[in-house]
């Protein structure tokens, strides 16, 4: 019995393998396809390219196949929180070009996961990151991340082609690979000059579209617990009657001890044989033959009888829910679309009666808080202090009591402003001089709460300009402020800062989080005023300091350890493990041995 079983086996993997092969060797790329309801007509010289890539996907049939596999197990529950989302089906693809459906994948740019977020991005998208969990690594919550932040770039580009490209290089940097004339168009020509991750794009959705719905080579699909809060593996290993082992491979996503039971998470139960139809990837991409897209309804005109559904259009802005004002918006219209009172409309906003609605202009529709996140503001021409209160989502009365000043009184360009504590009453009011845009202003943040983030506006990989400032002389010394940098994660990797003009030592410790003693120690400086202008100084502790009074141990490199998988291993950080051992790439090889921190 056990031979015919074994036979029976055999026969369907060859099955399955002439099925792949045949798919996957006979994909051309098509002159016209969608995304979502963007027409894309792809010329010729665009065609060759993307049919390079097609022939590199398709051309490992081991390779390729183990990506059928991958797809097939996961596309199911992407399809199902992208349809929640109303994201194209088509999106889902991108996955595969991301991570190649790799749970635990670590990028160049130290991004994780199925959708490769960096840790503030994925918080942003209220996904979990800490040292038990890393949603990032969990299909169900990293795909339903994904769809907030396609929405995010969609909202601005109105263009599901330019949001693909906005999930590489971010909403700012997409600007200079998009055409803004075709910004809300629903038709697109792809040219050799398009950006190449949309034809990347491009290419693995002909490559992979074939192979949609086909069966497990191993007969695996995977089942859903969403109430297994309060368990560890091992439970419910033994509850689902699974192996152990192959439990902690599709729920990487918990790090360690059970599942929390803060909120719903989905645990992936490995099981075989037929899955449900629910659990079969869909192929519902029109490749060649183009339909019309079906038609999205914006509300031109707000009344108080708007439907339930324009309601929703909240974006979450600095934590806080807001709302995008429009061109036919007044105080009636724009309070009634958020679903509260006006009175509460104008007092969240600080509003008088005689304010009127700007357009294009973001709305809190609760309240603001009372400080910002980041430390200063240097106040630009035409700036009031509602505008900034505004804009950092701060309380105007908390804004102008930390800078002890009346909220009617005059604000000078080039004020620096402290956002996030009192000025001191024995620090004198400093004035920098603007010599290029200060700070941009910042992006709708996604949050966990968020319903319906249509709307939201979220970078990625956000970019700030660094500040070009000169003290101007004043009767009294100005203080030297920190330059304003958004960048959290560049700021964490920085090992080395060259010394600006004007710049202190205090000033340089505030911005790497770091005390001053320590700078003077790492640098051997006799003192703080022993910094030159173009002057390098290390401003993170080096690997002898950081591991002081911390074992050393060795681990060696298992098959399919990631550096990720081994940091979490313990209880490290992707640079801890990289400094540690002198690494600049994240590439390892089976039997290396890796100095790791440990029990001895």
């Amino acid at each position: 019995m056990k031979k015919g079983l074994s036979y029976k086996f055999q026969v369907s993997g060859w099955v399955l393998f002439l099925l792949v092969n045949l798919t996957a060797f006979s994909q051309t790329v098509p002159r016209e396809m969608k995304i979502g309801d963007v027409h894309l007509t792809i010329n010729e010289s665009a065609r060759k390219q993307i049919q390079k890539d097609v022939d590199r996907l398709t051309r490992s049939q081991t390779y390729y196949g183990i990506l059928v596999d991958r797809m097939n197990l996961y596309f199911p529950y992407i399809e199902r929180e992208h349809k929640k989302a109303g994201i194209p089906d088509e999106i889902k693809f991108l996955a595969i070009q991301e991570s190649a459906l790799i749970s635990d994948a670590v990028s160049s740019a130290n991004a994780v996961g199925f959708w490769q977020f960096k840790d503030f991005t994925a918080r942003e998208v209220g996904l979990v990151v800490d040292r038990k969990v890393d949603e990032r690594l969990n299909i169900v919550s990293a795909s339903r991340g994904s769809g907030k932040y396609f929405n995010s770039n969609n909202f601005y580009f109105d263009n599901w082609a330019y949001a693909v490209i906005a999930y590489q290089a971010g909403a700012g940097g997409a600007k200079s690979h998009t055409d803004k004339s075709n910004y809300g168009k629903k038709k697109l020509t792809i040219t050799t000059n398009t950006y190449w991750y949309l034809k990347k794009f491009i290419a693995h959705v002909v490559a992979f579209t074939p192979s949609l719905g086909l069966p497990h080579s191993e007969g695996i699909w995977l089942d859903e617990v969403t109430n297994a809060g309060g368990k560890t593996l091992e439970q419910i290993a033994r509850q689902e009657k699974v192996d152990l082992e192959e439990l902690k491979k599709y729920n990487k996503w918990l790090l360690r001890g059970s599942v929390p039971t803060d909120k719903t998470y989905s645990v992936m139960i490995p099981k075989k044989g037929t899955p449900p139809k629910r659990l079969v990837a869909e192929n519902t991409t029109k490749r060649n033959k183009i339909s019309e897209p079906q038609t999205k309804i914006y509300p031109t005109e707000l009344t108080p009888g708007i439907t339930e559904a324009n309601k929703s259009t909240i974006i979450p802005l600095n934590g806080i829910p807001s709302i995008l004002a429009r061109e036919t918006d007044d105080v009636h219209s724009i309070s009634a679309r958020s679903g509260i009172s006006e009175k509460k409309f104008r007092k969240y906003n600080e509003m008088n009666e005689s304010d009127k609605i700007i357009p294009n202009e973001f709305y809190y529709i609760k309240k603001k808080k009372g400080k910002a996140k980041i430390g200063f503001h240097v106040a630009k021409p035409d700036e009031t202090l509602w505008d900034i209160s505004q804009q950092y989502g701060i309380k105007l009365s908390k804004l102008s009591s930390m800078n002890r000043m009346s909220i009617i009184d005059e604000l000078k360009p080039g004020r620096v402003l402290w956002m996030n504590k009192t000025r001191p009453s024995d620090e004198p009011i400093a004035y920098h001089k603007l010599t290029s845009p200060v700070i941009t202003k910042p992006t709708a943040k996604a949050t966990a709460s968020t319903n319906n983030v249509e709307d939201t506006i979220i970078s990625k990989e956000s970019v700030e300009e660094s500040i070009d400032e000169e003290i101007i002389e004043e009767e009294v010394p100005p203080i030297v402020v920190p330059e304003v940098d958004m960048k959290e994660e560049r700021l964490r990797k920085v090992k080395i800062h060259t010394v600006a003009s004007g710049e202190s030592l205090w000033a340089i410790a505030q911005l790497y989080e770091v005390k001053m003693d320590d700078l003077l120690r790492w640098n051997e400086l006799p003192n703080p005023d022993a910094l030159k202008i173009g002057q390098n100084i290390q401003v993170k502790a080096p690997i002898e300091e950081a591991s002081a009074g911390k074992h050393i141990i060795i681990h060696t490199v298992q098959p399919g350890e990631t550096l990720y998988a081994i940091s979490r291993k313990y209880d490290m950080t992707v640079d801890e493990v990289m400094d540690l051992n002198g690494m600049s790439g994240f590439d390892l090889n089976v039997g290396q041995d890796l100095k790791v921190y440990g029990e001895q």
